[in-house]
């Protein structure tokens, strides 16, 4: 019967993510996945010939200051190592499992890993859950599966949920009692470690786990401790290489210098969002994973907590966020809290009651609180995301659409589905001199391409203001075309025309 239930709570998850989905290279994150899978996947067709970093020739040519900047697309920033060229700010991992996706069933077809890692983060959450008892795997699985930072995260291509799965099942394989676990477990790090390189300390964690496993002899830890971490030294490996060829050296990444992005000062208060939206998100329950080392002494819960402990430090000294969405950052241990929970409650209905069997309270405690979590992120709009990005795949595919072929998108926040959907150019004028615009606009059009204008109506005063100086800027003629009322392009030659009165009429699309 569990067996039966795991596999429905299993379906569910695949069909809420395939169902609610907003599967679309839009914003910096998803199109910088997106985008680099296809890279990857080129080179998985053609090892000799494919390139994960392409030039683009205008980015040479280009008279204006930091010309290869406005070239890079969101999500992207100028390669260090190949002139002209753009690099991925994310890690590599998830476009690495999205490229065989990509080669078989063509770019969109990389999305289907994300339902897939959902499902797999589940599973791996009720083996680890397991190892307290079935009935709090299972508890604990629905739990994470019910949970919002889960469900905001399983209906988006982010590294958040693969990151989360491989973690969970490094953990799963650790704490088994199979012949091979060492080595699974070292493999799923590996894996955690490529996706989502600077969680690798949680790595540490679990290699030291294997090596003090106090129900063992000491002989029996050290050889799977060293095949652990022969297992897991890959993913290292890997990341430095990626790292030095996209970025010049194995150090560095595409989120910038350490020192901007992290700081003593943001450390209280993040420990003060995060504390409050696990609380507020997760109801005040989450409070009993306090309880685990007074309730649940053991090597076990130690791992678990010294996991949630590390990934928390790692993220207290980060960028402060205002988002609940950032959440996410906790989800690689938010599954190891649900087990403590569920494994909490267990704990205190065994020791506080005369009843030995705390199966039914945990089913009902674990129900109630899963119908709190989905509500939770319904409130929080994560059944409405599909909708809320669906103009970014409008917009770029009406650009493949109507525009010309010689089209060149002047655009920011589109700047990567234009390319993904509408397979155009685009530059990026929040990255173009105040100066330039004007000029910008001489040099492409000598270059044999024909500028359009594309903003967000949020993005058109952010616009004026930069350029303030040209005339262009003003944006004082009807757009030439309107997508669902969100989105607006602009001809830049139509400003003549609509002075001289014959201007096309705008083309309103859905």
């Amino acid at each position: 019967m569990r067996g039966v239930a795991l596999a429905v709570l299993l379906a569910a998850v695949i069909a809420v993510s395939i169902r609610w989905g907003s599967f679309v290279a839009g914003g910096s994150d998803s199109f910088c996945y997106a985008h680099q899978a296809g890279r990857w996947a080129d080179v998985l067709a053609s090892p000799l010939t494919g390139r994960l970093q392409v030039p683009e020739p205008l980015a040479l040519d280009a008279p204006w200051p930091d010309a290869a900047l406005t070239f890079a697309p969101v999500g992207h920033i100028p390669s260090a190592t190949v002139p002209g060229a753009n690099a991925p700010m994310c890690p590599a991992g998830l476009s690495m499992v999205m490229a065989p996706f990509v080669l078989v069933g063509g770019a969109r077809a990389g999305f289907a890993a994300i339902p897939l890692f959902g499902a797999l983060l589940v599973l791996a959450t009720y083996a680890a859950g397991a190892r307290f008892g079935t009935g709090i795997g299972m508890a604990a699985a629905l739990l994470t599966a019910a949970s919002p930072a889960f469900l905001y995260q399983v209906v988006q291509p982010m590294s958040d949920v693969p990151a989360a799965a491989f973690w969970l099942l490094a953990v799963a394989s650790a704490t088994a009692t199979g012949r091979h676990h060492a080595i699974w477990s070292g493999l799923a790090a590996s894996a955690a470690i490529v996706t989502r390189p600077n969680l690798a300390p949680l790595g540490f964690a679990i290699g030291l786990f294997l090596l003090f496993r106090p129900e063992r002899a000491w002989r029996a830890r050290v050889r799977p401790a060293l095949t652990y971490a022969a297992a897991a030294a890959p993913g290292c490996l890997a990341v430095a290489l990626i790292q030095l060829t996209f970025f010049g050296s194995p150090l560095s990444s595409g989120y910038g210098a350490l020192d901007d992005l992290f700081a003593w000062s943001h450390v209280v208060p993040n420990a003060g969002r995060y504390f409050s939206w696990l609380w507020q998100t997760h109801t005040p329950a989450i409070a009993l994973v306090a309880l685990a080392p007074f309730l649940l002494p053991g090597a076990l819960s130690t791992l678990f907590l010294a996991l949630i402990v590390i990934n928390l430090g790692l993220y207290l000294p980060y960028t402060v966020f205002e988002n609940w969405s950032f959440l996410r950052f906790l989800l690689p241990t938010l599954p190891l809290m649900m087990i403590l929970v569920a494994a909490v409650l267990d704990a205190m209905w065994r020791r506080w009651t005369p009843f030995r069997d705390a199966r039914p309270f945990l089913a009902m405690a674990a129900a109630i609180l899963a119908v709190y979590f989905v509500r939770e992120a319904a409130d929080r709009h994560a059944f409405r995301l599909q909708r809320m990005e669906a103009r970014f795949e409008r917009a770029g595919a009406f650009v493949g659409a109507r525009l010309p072929p010689n089209a060149l998108v002047i655009t920011s926040w589109h700047s990567g589905s234009v390319r993904f959907y509408g397979n155009r150019k685009t530059l990026v004028w929040d990255a173009l001199d105040p100066a330039w615009l004007d000029r910008a606009l001489v040099y492409v059009r000598g270059r044999g391409y024909e500028p359009y204008l594309l903003f967000e109506g949020a993005e058109e005063s952010g616009f004026r203001r930069r350029f303030a100086g040209s005339p262009i800027a003003a944006l004082d003629w009807p757009p030439a075309a309107e997508i669902g009322g969100q989105v607006r392009i602009y001809r830049p030659d139509d400003r003549d025309r609509y002075r001289q009165g014959t201007a096309p009429p705008t083309e309103y699309a859905r």
